[in-house]
């Protein structure tokens, strides 16, 4: 009995080897463990061997030398499992590869290690040579090392690595390290080797130990491999359960009527039948399925094929042509033809057949009923079992089925909506379409409608991107994007133009390559994620030699829950409106240069032709006293018109140049018009004021402030027809009043109203156009604003806009 278990234990061992080097023959640490499994596996069998008195020297000689190499092994697994990270030198390696090969030669041929080797009674006994001490000393001194390397792998592992090395680690200590004891240590010390049978016993735990590792822990990637081979032991034994009874019932009889030879035929041959029963049941199961099936597709690799392609092309038409392609190797049809939706409409976008098939159709368009059955039914539809119904429904689909030479439609969905059609033709053998096959098709329909998704939605990005960037790039504004790291992602040409920086170095480098003006605004919005608007900064040209005005405005940019994804600034070279702003101010200058000398010149003009007209009469009428009295009074008015154009035109230029204090703005208002009432109350004009009670200080002067209210008040009585009503209004509001004086006139055509302040401008038949003019100028100078507008029902407003001080000493200018 301890017999049997040595050799199932030693059986385990090399089957061990054998499954883990046939699994991946060319990985290093397999080949590594295998040697180490397959050298226990001998020195296990080689004991066994020895036990029963064969030869008892070679045995002996024969177990020393698996074990001699058993370190070697062990200590080359350890440096390759499971990486080559912090490996001893290849130098040790070989050293501890030498010596065990030399110990292993002196073990089979010399004394050196062991001699006069017997089976006895109590156990074996032998004698140790002179190398005995040195062979041990080598052995547990390069077990310790290479223990000690994978021990320290195992501590600075994690994961699944760290789980198989626990594993490997607590098999070896137990398995070999109680057969050092009881085979090398025990009897260097005693000198017998009464315990080396048990030895072999301590190699079922490192069996067990690394099996679990295996199988739960995926060492060396043998699951599937072991799984595979413990499904067809356990079938073997299955099939083997009913004959072995058998045997057992009668096995009497047996032995009865067949002698040695022929019970030993009898009974190999059904060991033979009952090991290859599950054998030829999958070789019958592979035959009748390529009889039954013909074309039988490998679903395992179809799947695994279509999903790494599906997930990893984006290009519609790339991905149209390999499910085309894909369906038609796995079913050999007679075609295929594939439908995308568009605006509502399946067209085709790609079909394929072979060359001979003539009858399979791809029309442009499918057929609307086809369309209708599969969206109601969003399975597949099957063109054989469409002829067996009745209904009229089904034998119109039936007809554009038949019609078209369509076996089969595959629905594609997103969603549950309909985004594309498989057509798929008879097969080239005439089989129909299984439910094997249908279940291949419809994973892969299922797997087509993500990635046809996914492409276009891809598509539709990349033309939003080209037509955006296209965009971009037209754009006369500068426009550069960020991503939350800093990233430039977009840059465009008049960003590159006004910053002087290309393109590509900009995105390499990143937002810090952009001048501060840009550069710090777009780090702000990134960080709080709000917008910001600079009116006008100095952006600096790429030599830093100058600089030109911009505009720059930056805004965040953020996905759907709100989050900043980025920034954006934009920003506009103000250069060519700067000067387009010089070049007006030039053009309104001239202008009021223009408009002020013609009208001084008309003004002067007509004065100066009465005095003409006297000097020019004065030769021939200089007896004449009534002449020289109407000459001098002429002559007299004309001139003191002249200087009052003069004082009105100083005033003009010069609007404030009295004392300023604070003032209240009712009292320069109240006197003006006490001043011009009796000019109001000759043409019958009513006059209203809302004064208000409080204090309203303005910082003013007192005559200048009385003239400008008695301008606007001449110019409301001016406009306004007798009988109509002249309104005065004041209003105070946080930091400032303001005055509107109003009229019941025909008020200011919309034209002009731009024009209504401008000096020499009116519209009066008589007037200087300079009344409004030095009002506008007087309310400049004392930090104020003159607006002339309409009323809503008619007649014109004017409103003078002061700020209101608080301080009470005298201010003088």
């Amino acid at each position: 009995m301890a017999q049997i278990a040595q050799i199932l234990d030693a059986s385990l061992l090399l089957v061990l080897g054998l499954f883990v080097l046939r699994a991946q023959p060319r990985r290093t640490a397999n080949r590594a463990f295998a040697a180490q499994t397959l050298l226990i596996g001998g020195w296990v069998l080689s004991i066994i061997v020895l036990h029963t008195g064969s030869h008892p020297g070679l045995w002996s000689g024969v177990s020393f030398a698996s074990a001699a190499m058993i370190p070697s092994a062990f200590f080359y697994f350890t440096s390759v499992y499971p990486t080559i990270e912090r490996a001893p030198s290849r130098l040790f390696l070989r050293l501890t590869l030498l010596l065990g090969g030399c110990f292993a030669v002196l073990s089979i041929a010399s004394n050196l290690i062991i001699y006069d080797v017997a089976v006895e009674t109590v156990g074996v006994s032998r004698r140790v040579g002179a190398l005995y001490p040195a062979f041990a000393v080598y052995f547990v001194a390069t077990w310790c090392i290479a223990l000690y390397i994978l021990i320290d792998k195992w501590r600075r592992s994690r994961g699944i690595a760290r789980a198989q090395l626990q594993y490997v680690v607590a098999g070896i200590i137990v398995g070999l390290a109680g057969g050092i004891s009881t085979n090398l240590i025990l009897p260097l010390i005693t000198g017998e080797s009464t315990y080396s049978r048990v030895g072999p016993y301590f190699t079922l735990a490192y069996v067990a130990l690394v099996g679990h590792a295996i199988i739960r822990h995926r060492l060396m990637d043998l699951r599937l491999f072991v799984h595979r081979g413990l499904t067809l032991a356990f079938a073997i034994i299955v099939s083997a359960l009913p004959a072995g009874l058998l045997v057992a019932a009668f096995w009497p009889r047996l032995l009865t009527h067949l002698d040695t030879r022929e019970l030993a035929l009898v009974l190999g041959a059904i060991a033979i039948v009952t090991v290859l029963i599950p054998i030829t049941r999958d070789v019958a199961n592979r035959l009748l399925d390529r009889y039954v099936y013909r074309t039988h597709a490998n679903y395992r690799r179809t799947v695994r094929e279509a999903s790494q392609m599906l997930t990893r092309v984006l290009q519609l038409k790339k991905l149209l042509a390999f499910i085309s392609t894909t369906v038609v190797r796995s079913t050999a049809a007679e075609g295929v033809a594939v439908y995308l939706r568009e605006d509502g409409v399946f067209r085709c976008a790609i079909a394929e057949k072979p060359k001979d098939v003539e009858h399979f159709a791809a029309p442009a368009r499918a057929p609307g009923e086809v369309i209708a059955a599969l969206e109601t039914a969003q399975e597949p539809i099957v063109t054989d079992e469409v002829a067996r119904e009745r209904d009229a429904a089904a034998v119109a689909l039936c007809e554009q089925l038949t019609q078209a030479n369509w076996a089969l439609l595959l629905p594609v969905l997103s969603e549950d909506t309909l985004i594309a059609m498989i057509a798929v033709g008879p097969k080239l053998s005439g089989d129909a379409f299984y439910q094997e096959d249908l279940d291949l098709l419809m994973t892969l329909a299922n797997q087509a409608g993500i990635a046809i998704k996914n492409a276009q939605l891809y598509a539709a990005v990349v033309v939003a991107n080209e037509y955006l960037e296209n965009i971009v790039a037209t754009l006369e504004s500068g426009v550069v994007a960020v991503n939350a790291g800093g990233q430039i992602a977009m840059f465009n040409r008049a960003a590159e133009h006004l910053t002087g920086l290309a393109a590509e170095h900009a995105k390499s480098a990143g937002v810090t390559v952009l001048p501060a003006c840009l550069g710090n605004p777009l780090r702000a919005t990134v960080e709080d994620g709000q917008p910001r608007t600079q009116p006008e900064v100095d952006l600096p040209t790429a030599d830093g030699r100058a600089s030109r005005p911009i505009i720059c405005t930056t805004s965040p940019v953020r996905d759907p829950g709100g989050a900043v994804l980025g920034a954006v600034v934009v920003f506009s070279d103000l250069t060519p409106l700067k000067e387009l702003e010089v070049e007006r101010r030039r053009a309104e200058r001239l202008a009021y240069f223009q408009a002020l000398a013609s009208g001084i010149a008309h003004e002067i003009k007509n004065p100066l032709v009465a005095i003409k007209t006297f000097v020019q009469l004065l030769p021939r009428r200089r007896d004449d006293a009534r002449f020289l009295e109407e000459f001098g009074r002429i002559s007299t008015r004309e001139i003191e018109r002249m200087q009052r154009l003069v004082d009105r035109l100083q005033t003009l230029s010069r609007p404030a140049g009295g004392p300023r204090s604070p003032i209240d703005v009712r009292l320069p208002l109240t006197d003006a018009l006490e001043f011009l009432q009796p000019a109001l109350d000759e043409k019958s004009l009513a006059t209203t004021k809302t004064l208000g009670t409080e204090p309203c200080l303005v910082l003013g002067n007192q005559a200048e402030l009385e003239q400008l209210f008695l301008n606007l008040l001449l110019n409301a009585r001016e406009a306004t027809p007798d009988g109509g009503t002249v309104s005065i209004e004041l209003t105070r509001s946080e930091g400032q009043v303001t005055v509107a004086v109003c009229d019941t006139g025909p008020g200011i055509p919309p034209e002009l109203l731009e024009r209504v302040l401008e000096p020499f401008f009116t519209t009066k038949p008589r007037g200087s156009g300079l009344g409004l003019a030095i009002s506008a100028g007087i309310a400049q100078a004392h930090g104020a604003r003159l607006r002339a507008g309409n009323r809503e029902g008619s007649g014109a407003i004017f409103t003078v806009e002061f700020p209101l001080v608080s301080v009470v000493t005298p201010v003088v200018a």
